[in-house]
């Protein structure tokens, strides 16, 4: 009884294990390098995103969203998504926006996922609408959910360009495992 015991508990800390622990980049994927190399900027930039590593079930990275806006606008970026210390599938992001906005901008944004459900709600690739405000001048430019929010919390930071905007927009992630590749 003492070993099941054990063995449960040792489970339980196993599967409870923080987001990218010991994620290992594999070098021949550009595109993990790639996140690899964003999530380290993010690092040295927003060192408040620790704490969402830490508490994280999984994340999806992408280290290159250029968006468009004048009136309507769109984005479109690639990613991947990482559970524990591997790297589960990849990521497309497309988003249209509608409302008071000028300019272009090139950005990174991590979407962390707090449990095994929020990280399921991604891969089923649902459209979300929200809304947003904000202002990026050349690389200055932070945004984010403060806390987690529907166990979904988001992190971006502009890379270079000019924007403002006060807008309604809609997002469609779209999830391909990565033993579909």
């Amino acid at each position: 009884m003492k070993r099941l015991v054990v063995f449960a508990m040792a489970g339980l800390l196993f599967a409870g294990q923080a987001a990218m622990s010991d994620w290992q980049v594999d070098p021949g994927n550009s595109s993990e390098v790639k996140a690899q190399n964003a999530l380290r900027k993010f690092r040295e930039r927003i060192p408040r995103t620790q704490a969402y590593f830490d508490q994280a079930h999984g994340f999806a990275i992408f280290p290159s969203v250029t968006r468009v806006g004048f009136g309507l606008g769109g984005a479109y970026g690639k990613g991947v998504v990482i559970q524990g210390d591997q790297t589960i599938g990849a990521s497309k992001y497309w988003q249209f926006t509608s409302g008071i906005q000028a300019g272009a901008r090139n950005f990174s944004m991590i979407i962390f996922f707090k449990d095994e459900q929020a990280l399921k709600y991604f891969q089923s690739g649902d459209i979300q609408f929200m809304g947003q405000a904000g202002l990026a001048v050349a690389t200055a430019g932070i945004a984010g959910t403060p806390a987690y929010n529907d166990g979904v919390a988001i992190v971006t930071m502009t890379r270079f360009g000019l924007m403002a905007e006060f807008t309604v927009s809609g997002a469609k992630f779209k999830y391909k495992p990565l033993s579909d590749e």
